[in-house]
């Protein structure tokens, strides 16, 4: 199956804007015993160190880098993986990925990922969160594309202004889609646009005045038990005077959880816990940390 993908096949955008690319295609196949990375094309800033494998069954940690640190006026990431049949790779990113301010200008920053991931293969995208500027406009596009029983687990955060520094996110716009398809079929979608000074952000129904919105995925099943385990535990990881909203749901195949509150940190400390619960459950191994969480 062909990826989903916004660009030829060069990796080239065409648009008659400022236009700032940056393209890279990973594939990974399990061939002598782990699993490989045997194509790595990219052009402009974004590139990956090499595999490493902490774990006994060769599954490949990999570290994605966009050198610059953050998106600005006209720039437009693209990021496809293409996970062969049985390999297992963990993705993660060394720092939070940022848009800055483009002062009112139509020129959207534009970030596409998309995985495919064929039968009896396991993707983990486990990224930093990804901070909005007051006047940002951002698109955020997150695709993956699974093939009969292939497993994942992927989490988004966004963090819509940056309030240690005091700034609101007053101006601007942030476009957040991500979609699940299993065997060409659409198996979850979630679809916000955040704008500066929107009801949305204040709203009961929306934000309810928080600024971080986190979403957790996972290809697999869990009781109601479980999710009463999982509530009240994240519950007791913060402190009492934190405001937080967790929420957890399971549709068919696929465990959901989510987060509202102020702190992007807690957030990525909740869904790394969940990480590690569901671990065995989506691929029968305990979790292994990327080191770099730990620099």
């Amino acid at each position: 199956m062909t990826a989903f993908s916004p660009i030829d096949s060069s990796g080239s955008w065409s648009s008659p804007l400022r236009d700032w690319p940056a393209f890279l295609s990973l594939q990974f196949q399990w061939r002598h015993g782990k699993t490989c990375l045997i194509e790595n094309r990219h052009s402009g800033p974004l590139r990956v160190q090499r595999p490493f494998y902490p774990e006994a069954d060769g599954s490949a940690h990999v570290y994605l880098l966009h050198p610059p640190g953050g998106m600005v006026l006209g720039d437009r990431l693209t990021i496809q993986g293409f996970l062969q049949e049985n390999s297992a790779a963990l993705l993660t990113t060394p720092s939070a990925g940022k848009l800055y301010s483009v002062e009112g200008s139509a020129t959207q920053q534009r970030q596409y990922i998309t995985f495919t991931v064929e039968n009896q293969a396991c993707l983990e995208w486990l990224p930093q969160e990804t901070i909005v500027f007051d006047g940002a406009n951002g698109e955020l596009h997150t695709r993956i594309d699974l093939q009969g029983d292939a497993r994942f687990c992927a989490w988004d955060i966004v963090a819509l202004g940056r309030a240690a520094s005091g700034e609101s996110f007053n101006q601007g716009e942030c476009r957040q889609k991500v979609e699940v398809w299993r065997n060409n079929r659409l198996a979850f979608v979630e679809h916000n646009r955040f704008r500066g000074s929107d009801e949305l952000l204040n709203a009961a129904w929306g934000l309810r005045g928080h600024h971080v919105s986190g979403t957790f995925l996972a290809s697999v099943v869990t009781s109601r038990n479980q999710v009463d385990k999982f509530l009240e535990h994240l519950a007791d990881m913060a402190p009492a005077d934190d405001r937080h909203h967790w929420g957890m749901t399971q549709k068919n195949d696929l465990f959901i959880g989510r987060y509202i509150g102020d702190s992007a940190a807690r957030c990525r400390q909740g869904f790394e816990w969940l990480w590690q619960s569901i671990r065995p459950a989506l691929n029968n191994k305990v979790a292994v940390a990327p080191r770099i969480w730990q620099t």
